[in-house]
């Protein structure tokens, strides 16, 4: 998959990728300074999606749990954009914006016990209007030049950083990541149910709390690094669970890998089905996610009779 990203492209590659690989020239150049920094943010967004929602799934106990329909991409997105108005650091604006809207979603689907699925999904598409509102204010004031790139940003673009920028923030990530696996000890206690989880030792209300923040967190810089890309954090934590079953051990690990190579996989596709044109990674993404949360929603509907 990293191979084939490399190859496609708006420009040929003189003479082939090794060719372009050994040799100085432009074709080293395209390879080295612009797709591959390309490939490695989509890695990095891809593991840092897919982790997030595998994680929140083991988390709420919900199947449906994904950063994008809860609001919080969306959350992130708009606190992105007031952080470039106010000039406030991109990331750390993006992270309070995830975390302001996560913690909004699980009161509003508390319900005087614990967060109900459908209220979730509900409150999730309520704070997705009301974020995407407030986007769309912003981009009316923008100049048109500037709402043209905040608005393909929006829909999930990656850019070809330099590697001063880039290799920050793919330490981030890992950070992130790496704390994300690192809940899975826990999370797999929490799956055995509450009181079970608490006799065991785990302080709930502490972890759950610890482990929002690094979700939104999470959340946050994937949406400073790439805009908002829907449905990685759904589908791939599933596909996860197929192939390695529900411990968290293994299927935090195998969620960040597949989500990566979904993102750098899409990135691809849009880059190379309409050449030179490119589609948004959020646009391909939406196109295999939309349908597959549409199935969850019926089994879900199902077991409810």
């Amino acid at each position: 998959m990293v191979l084939g990203a490399l190859l496609v492209g708006a420009v040929p590659l003189p003479g082939g990728f090794w060719n372009a690989l050994r040799n100085p020239g432009v074709g080293r150049d395209i390879l080295l300074d612009i797709r591959l920094p390309r490939v490695l943010l989509g890695g990095a967004v891809g593991a840092l999606l897919a982790s997030a929602g595998c994680a929140l799934q083991g988390l709420l106990r919900n199947p449906l749990a994904d950063p994008y329909l809860l609001g919080v991409s969306g959350g992130a997105a708009l606190g992105s954009a007031i952080g470039l108005l106010l000039g406030v650091t991109q990331p750390l604006a993006a992270m309070v914006g995830a975390f302001v809207a996560l913690a909004a979603v699980l009161v509003l689907s508390r319900g005087g016990g614990a967060p109900s699925a459908t209220l979730m999904v509900l409150a999730g598409a309520a704070l997705h209007a009301f974020t995407s509102s407030i986007l769309t204010f912003i981009l009316s004031q923008a100049r048109r030049e500037e709402s043209a790139g905040i608005l393909f940003w929006l829909l999930g673009s990656l850019e070809s950083p330099s590697y001063g920028r880039l290799l920050p923030l793919l330490s981030l990530a890992a950070l992130a990541v790496g704390g994300l696996f690192a809940l899975a000890p826990a999370l797999n206690l929490l799956s055995l149910g509450e009181e079970t989880a608490r006799a065991l030792g785990l302080s709930t209300g502490k972890f759950r709390w610890a482990a929002v923040l690094l979700c939104a967190g999470a959340t946050g810089l994937a949406v400073t690094l790439n805009g908002v890309i829907p449905f990685v954090g759904l589908v791939i934590p599933h596909a996860a669970r197929l192939l390695v079953g529900f411990d968290n051990r293994s299927a935090l690990p195998t969620s960040a890998f597949l989500g990566a190579v979904l993102v750098i996989g899409a990135d691809a596709v849009g880059r190379s089905v309409l050449a030179p044109q490119e589609i948004p990674v959020g646009v391909v993404t939406a196109l295999v996610g939309a349908p597959f949360f549409l199935l969850l929603l019926r089994r879900e509907r199902r077991k409810l009779g």
